[in-house]
């Protein structure tokens, strides 16, 4: 029993493969469009053959002498169409137009067989709804010559009321289940490309939402939520700030350099990714803008896009807990690293720079200060002018460097970070 059941799987995968592979003949080297036309085509044409064939069995075993003639028409014109496939080799259309001209050969020979009174002529009908899918929307010529040939003929046979072929004598019920098996399987194969149809707008509007989520996602990772709104309203306008005081935070990997040339690419990605990661963490707790990072280095803002009177302290907060999260990080891997970081408070101005790939950045005397700050700062160690610190020594606690010559600016009181008050 169990080498039977294995023989029976067997044989039932050996044929779900070859369908599956007859289904993808005329789909090589087409685009995706192409492709999900060709295989609904061959789907259709093996489901136009089956029911030939179902009907051919049906037909010989109801009276095999009387319908011999329409028995081999069925079973002659469902072999012919499964060639379709094989055609659309040559050309992605060449399959659809031989399926077409077949099906019009066929469906005509049926009605002048069985008359009109059969209903066969319905299966135009079902041809008519298909067209499109089969001929494609992009190819709308095809579509049209297709649905309008069959619902021509349609409305011609149910007009002319033919008489079926002289050549059957067949009892009138006979004619009547063909009129209802017709009518139900046209209706029938209406319902399914409709549903299809409403299925895969379904699939497009799902996939267009999840990929509109998506964008939205992406353009919030690389902009501010309020300047992302702006450029999704109008993505052509300049957009520039001036803010009257923010707070700039500038830090850089002490040693860098040296642990770039020792470590892979792989580990040194790594590496900086985990950091970094961490950091933006608490950006978002301190609800800070994360402006970029360069290299190791990473630059943070206060204050911007939208204002906030305590934006000096949210920064001073961010880099005390930078220097704790990055000892926290030796701890736990054995790699001691060391941070430099720099913060200074003032107007500056920022916006949005490039079309292909844009990004938010902030220019000014204030950023350029901070900068300086970081790189004439001191490893372990968070340095702050005087101006900043001022805003900052009712929570937070301060050791004076002293007053340090900073190229560019000139000689300036500089204080380092130390802890909070509270």
């Amino acid at each position: 029993m169990g080498k039977q059941d294995t023989l029976n799987s067997s044989l039932k995968s050996g044929i779900q493969a070859s369908f599956q592979e007859w289904l993808q003949i005329g789909t090589e080297g087409r685009s995706r469009r192409q492709v999900h036309r060709i295989i609904l085509t061959n789907v259709m044409v093996a489901t136009t053959a089956l029911l030939s064939y179902l009907h051919a069995i049906s037909f010989a075993l109801y009276d095999l002498e009387q319908l011999k003639y329409p028995i081999f028409l069925m079973v002659v014109i469902a072999t012919a169409i499964l060639a379709t496939p094989y055609l659309n080799k040559r050309n992605p259309y060449f399959g659809s137009v031989y399926n077409l001209l077949v099906w019009l050969g066929y469906g005509y020979s049926l009605v002048t067989i069985f008359g009109s009174e059969s209903g066969v002529h319905f299966y135009f009908l079902a041809g008519a709804a298909s067209a499109i899918l089969l001929m494609g929307v992009y190819h709308n010529p095809l579509s049209v010559i297709s649905t309008s040939l069959q619902i021509g003929l349609f409305m011609y046979f149910d007009e002319a009321i033919m008489p079926p072929s002289d050549v059957l004598q067949l009892d009138p019920i006979f004619y009547k289940s063909l009129y209802f098996a017709a009518i139900m399987l046209s209706m029938m194969f209406i319902f399914c490309m409709v549903f299809y149809a409403f299925y895969q707008a379904q699939l497009a509007e799902d996939a267009l939402a999840s990929e509109l989520k998506f964008s939205e996602r992406l353009l919030a990772s690389m902009l501010p939520a309020s300047i992302a709104t702006q450029l999704k309203q109008n993505p052509d306008q300049t957009i520039a700030h001036k803010h009257d005081e923010v707070t700039i935070l500038f830090a850089d990997i002490v040693d860098f350099t040296p642990r770039a040339q020792k470590q892979t690419a792989n580990e040194l990605v790594t590496f900086l990714n985990d950091l970094f990661t961490r950091f933006d963490k608490l950006a978002m707790k301190y609800d800070l803008e994360k402006i970029k990072t360069l290299g190791d280095a990473f630059m943070v803002a206060g204050g911007m896009p939208d204002a906030q009177p305590d934006h000096a302290k949210r920064v001073a907060h961010m880099a005390l807990e930078m220097l704790s999260e990055a000892a926290r990080y030796s701890a736990e891997t054995g790699d001691e690293i060391e941070l430099r970081i720099g913060i200074h408070t003032g107007p500056a101005v920022a916006g949005v720079i490039g079309s292909q790939k844009p990004f938010y950045d902030v220019w000014g005397d204030t950023v350029n200060t901070a900068a300086r700050m970081e790189t004439h700062g001191t490893s372990g160690k968070i340095q702050m002018t005087t101006g900043t610190k001022q805003l900052l020594e009712k929570s937070f606690e301060f050791t004076k460097r002293g007053n340090i010559d900073i190229k560019g600016i000139g000689k300036l009181d500089l204080w380092y970070l130390t802890k909070s008050r509270f």
